[in-house]
């Protein structure tokens, strides 16, 4: 008779906590964001607001996986007129809300936003809602990984259907030299 009890309170104990905690298996971030992993080395472009073309600078991207294995810690860095520009961002996975929790640090600022996630193929799209000079923009950051090359780029949608590009990043794998 105890062990029936026992055995009955131990399978439901197992339920909560089933249901109830994540695992750490539950919080791993998704396959699509160990793409991120390593260093890359290219170019970042940026239209001019004159006449549509791309200004174009050196760019690179260093990403290393967190502790806690559900995220990547980046530094971009731009060699700007100014200077090299770098940015730090953690990319979390939120287990909870299927979601991509990013914050970034720009000019000693702390920046939080989500981005929901939509793998395609060799390709992710972040998106998320915004604004973009003043008005209200849908935003969608595409991350796609092809042989030898990693892609970051950012564009808006003021509700038109019409899809404008913000910035790019097109990085090639970094190989040391001997």
């Amino acid at each position: 008779m105890i062990v029936k009890i026992l055995h009955s309170e131990t399978l439901l104990f197992l339920v909560i906590c089933a249901l109830g905690f994540n695992s750490p298996v539950c919080g791993q971030a998704p396959d699509w964001m160990f793409t991120l992993e390593g260093a890359y080395v290219g170019r970042f472009e940026i239209p001019s607001d004159e006449d549509g073309a791309l200004n174009t600078v050196d760019a690179r991207l260093d990403g290393k996986r967190s502790g806690a294995e559900d995220g990547f810690v980046l530094q971009f860095a731009k060699e700007m007129a100014e200077g090299i520009v770098k940015e730090a961002q953690m990319w979390s996975w939120n287990f909870n809300a299927s979601a991509l929790d990013m914050t970034a640090i720009q000019d000693g600022q702390r920046i939080e936003s989500q981005w929901f996630a939509a793998p395609k193929g060799l390709a992710v799209n972040l998106t998320r809602g915004g604004t973009v000079d003043g008005a209200a923009a849908i935003e969608r950051l595409r991350l796609e990984r092809l042989p030898g090359q990693l892609r970051l780029t950012k564009q808006y949608n003021l509700g038109d259907g019409e899809w404008i590009l913000q910035w790019r990043y097109i990085l090639d794998d970094f190989v040391a030299e001997d």
